[in-house]
Formats: structure tokens, C-alpha cells, sequence
């Protein structure tokens, strides 16, 4: 048993799938496999069952894939603080987040204050982001709705509310809210499905008693805003996303239907708790949302437009 097989079966227990792990591993899938049945024989026992060219983990493959799980742990916990104590310790802390206008703020301000951490940042969806947490790929993502996986934890950061974002001119622009049943024969641009966003605003709908007509589909959430200034349509919006805008053609409308908005979680692996630079990142996340939370709530009893929020100092 070597340290190559134990990569390999990891991979291929966490897809169970041997084709898709031996693309992921750049491998061809007779080595893959062999490889596998080698370190079968050498436990002395299966780890996968075996139903025509299906694979599935049985109970000694999760049990096995625990341990293997905790002896890589250990193993780049031990890399870093060989780094370390030879002085050239960098830690990588790796974050995937849904489209939210601070993110870049937020991140530029915390390595402003902590230069010896690195990060490596992507966009997603929810589901893509779920896969890459399940999958270990990431460390701590900010989703809507929190995402549940064993061995993650997550918290509530902030819930927001969605509103319904038009063009200037348009029937709604004028009002100060509108109920969704008023929406019926609205035609929508939205984010495509899988999108936390989309699922949660097709569902708001459906209670309401009909479907959104999404006449255009997109993936990046500035498309949104330009279709819809561009009048092909409306969209839902979270008040976040309206933080950053100062565009006189279009206008946010309040939705007076009880339960519009959305909650952010922030949810990690519990296997980084115990780094020190990932807990003074996690610390800091849930500060900035907290001191953001704190001032919509401020923004929304005075009635003040979520507009005029961005650019705010915020843990600076």
C-alpha cells in the first residue's frame, strides 16, 4: 500500500465512478482499475461493490475512506508547519462564493491586513459549489441557501430581501412594492437552474400560484441587470445585488409578499478548523456580514434605498 494507491482509491470513492475519476487523475481507466484491485488484495477486502460497470462505496470503503481522509489531513497539516517553522509559510485558503457585490472588498481588505495568506477564488452556483465542497475541493464557500454535507458546518450570515428589479418606465417602477400574484403575465430574465437564486424565486412563485414566464436565461448576474435595462424583461433580485448600482434606468421594487428573501451561510470543511490563518478568515467573514446585516436593518427602518450602502468602511 503506497501513498498513490490510497489517491486513487480516494478519488475514486468520492466519485464512484471509475471513468470520471481517471479523466480527474489524467489516467487510463485499465491502470485505475488495477490500481484499485491491488489495494484490495492487499487489505484483504472490497471496498466498492460492483453492479456491471456501476461502482458504490460499500460500508469497509466508507470506513477506509475516513481514516485515508484523516491521514492526508495530517499529512498537509504537517506540510504546513514544515513550512512554517522553515520560515516560508504561505497559507492557501481556497473560497468559492455566489455572486455578491463585496466579495472582492471583502477579501482585498483581509490580505491588506494578513499579506501571508494566499487565496485561490472562484464564482459559482450552489449546486456546482455543493460538489465542490463534497468533493474537498474547496475550504469555506458563502452559498444561498446554506449548503448541509456531513463533516461541514455552516452558519447564517445574513438574510436579505429579494425584490423585483424593472426598467425605468416601466408599469411597477413608480410603486413602492407589489405582490407576486401581480406578476403572472410578467415576462422574466433569469439565472439558469441549479442557481440557489432562481430555484428559491421559482418556488416563491409556484406558492403564489403560477410560474414565472422566464423568457431569457443567463448565467452571470451582471447580464441580468443589463438585460433588464435594456427593457427585454424583469428579474429577481437580491437587495445586495442592488447595492453597487447608481443606474437611473432601472428601479428595485419592494415585494410586499410575506417570506421574499434569502438567507447567505457561510459553511466549511471541518478539517481546516485548526488552521490558523483559515479560523482568523472564517472570524472575519462573519464579522463583515454582521456589521453588514446590522446596517440594512438600519437602511430598511429609515426607508433609505439599499442604493446608498456600498462604499461603506466596513472593517477597515
Amino acid at each position: 500500500m503506497d501513498l498513490l494507491q490510497l489517491k486513487y482509491f480516494q478519488t475514486v470513492a468520492r466519485r464512484e465512478h471509475i471513468t470520471q475519476a481517471a479523466k480527474e487523475l489524467n489516467i487510463a481507466q485499465p491502470s485505475l482499475s488495477q490500481t484499485i484491485a491491488r489495494l484490495e488484495e492487499d487489505l484483504g477486502v472490497a471496498l466498492f461493490d460492483r453492479l456491471g460497470r456501476n461502482i458504490r462505496l460499500n460500508e469497509a470503503g466508507r470506513i477506509f475512506l475516513q481514516h485515508v481522509e484523516r491521514a492526508f489531513g495530517e499529512l498537509e497539516k504537517g506540510k504546513r508547519e514544515a513550512i512554517r517553522i522553515s520560515g516560508r509559510y504561505e497559507e492557501v485558503i481556497t473560497v468559492a462564493s455566489i455572486h455578491l457585490p463585496m466579495v472582492s472588498e471583502m477579501l482585498a481588505t483581509f490580505v491588506s491586513k494578513h499579506p501571508e495568506t494566499r487565496f485561490r477564488f472562484q464564482q459559482g452556483c450552489y449546486n456546482s459549489m455543493k460538489q465542490l465542497l463534497k468533493d474537498k475541493e474547496i475550504d469555506i464557500c458563502l452559498s444561498a441557501p446554506p449548503i448541509e454535507l456531513p463533516n461541514t458546518t455552516s452558519i447564517t450570515l445574513l438574510s436579505e430581501e429579494l425584490r423585483l428589479l424593472v426598467p425605468a418606465g416601466h408599469r411597477f417602477a413608480s410603486r413602492e412594492s407589489v405582490h407576486l400574484a401581480e406578476l403572472e403575465k410578467e415576462a422574466f430574465i433569469g439565472l439558469k437552474a441549479g442557481f440557489g437564486l432562481r430555484d428559491a424565486t421559482d418556488g416563491l412563485c409556484r406558492k403564489a400560484g403560477f410560474s414565472p414566464n422566464v423568457i431569457f436565461e443567463v448565467e452571470d448576474p451582471a447580464l441580468l441587470h443589463k438585460l433588464v435595462r435594456a427593457g427585454i424583461g424583469a428579474a429577481f433580485i437580491p437587495a445586495l445585488w442592488d447595492m453597487d448600482s447608481t443606474d437611473p434606468a432601472t428601479v428595485s421594487v419592494r415585494i410586499a409578499d410575506p417570506n421574499c428573501f434569502r438567507t447567505i451561510s457561510l459553511t466549511w470543511s471541518e478539517r481546516q478548523e485548526l488552521s490558523p490563518g483559515f479560523e482568523r478568515f472564517r472570524i472575519y467573514v462573519i464579522e463583515y456580514f454582521h456589521k453588514l446585516q446590522q446596517r440594512l436593518a438600519s437602511t430598511s427602518a429609515s426607508g433609505e434605498s439599499s442604493r446608498s450602502i456600498i462604499g461603506l468602511e466596513l472593517l477597515k
